[in-house]
């Protein structure tokens, strides 16, 4: 029975364990901090940014007590050591996916799937600050800011703790099936889904493995994922995973959703996928260019983080 629970080899809990009752800590801790920010406030809106700033609490204790407690690592050894290339590779990844989202935009744009309607941005505002109002200052600034807690929360947990722990349990190609499968369809739930959506992010998603193989770090996919739902929702007006912001560029997706994304946005399109090639080369130039090429892919992928 003791091996049910337990390796015998390394004396640790099994990782299957280990991923449900982080689960079940990050859950707990999610609900006990939201009903507390209630209390406090007396209410808590649904469309509150505030709730992506408790989730991405909840989570980043959620991992760091059940790594010390459970897994007896430290909250960097997930892939949060403060380098010199972390600001890099974060700096990198916003770069890397702003190419990305320029060149969907431009795409769809060319192939009549999309209608430029002006910039919002820039209407009528007053004290014009490099041609922005104030007022879409604060709102640039508040929509970073949710996006950062939104691509710091889900990097720390699904590249983070469950990836890592998948690949010590399994191995790293169902690590990354399951990975990305999950990833995936915990999107469906979101506004304007569909399965077709799903199934994109589910072949997105080895990008932010691959960022996180090449590197031992969580710091290039963090980059990656903000500045891919940034860029995607705050400049060039696509609905990020069905949830629509104010942005830089107003447009409107025209023709069937498979080929516009809709309005589930720029991951709703299938031809964002021929993009993901030349972000892939970028992840792949970068990482060669400022580590030694030998260093990380292949020792993690065969022998997991531990």
């Amino acid at each position: 029975m003791n091996n049910v629970f337990v390796n015998p080899e390394t004396r640790k809990i099994r990782a299957g364990w280990r991923i449900a009752i982080f689960l079940v800590v990050f859950i707990a801790l999610s609900v006990i901090t939201m009903f507390t920010v209630r209390a406090i406030l007396g209410s808590l809106p649904k469309t509150s940014r505030l709730q992506f700033g408790i989730v991405a609490f909840a989570s980043t204790v959620a991992v760091w007590l059940v790594a010390k407690f459970i897994d007896k690592r430290s909250l960097p050894s997930f892939g949060l050591k403060f380098d010199r290339f972390a600001l890099l590779d974060v700096l990198s990844g916003i770069f890397n996916s702003a190419l990305v989202m320029a060149a969907m935009y431009f795409l769809l744009e060319a192939l009549g799937l999309i209608e430029f309607q002006g910039f919002t941005w820039w209407n009528n505002p007053e004290n014009i600050i490099m041609g922005i109002g104030p007022i879409a200052w604060s709102s640039i600034l508040a929509v970073f800011l949710t996006l950062t807690a939104v691509a710091w929360w889900e990097e720390l947990v699904f590249r983070g703790y469950l990836f890592q722990n998948l690949v010590e349990g399994l191995n790293i190609w169902w690590a990354i099936l399951i990975n990305s499968v999950v990833f995936g369809f915990i999107h469906h739930m979101n506004p304007n889904a569909t399965l077709l959506s799903s199934l994109i992010i589910v072949a997105i998603t080895p990008q932010l493995i691959y960022a996180y193989l090449k590197t031992g770090q969580l710091w290039l996919p963090v980059g990656l994922h903000l500045g891919w739902n940034f860029f995607q929702a705050s400049v060039f007006g696509f609905a990020a995973s069905g949830q629509k912001d104010p942005s830089l560029i107003v447009q409107t997706p025209v023709g069937p959703d498979w080929l516009s994304g809709g309005a589930f946005g720029a991951e709703g399109s299938v031809l964002i996928l021929p993009i993901l090639f030349a972000s892939f080369f970028l992840i792949h130039f970068w990482v060669n260019k400022t580590r030694h090429p030998d260093q990380m892919l292949l020792d993690i992928a065969v022998h997991g983080d531990k």
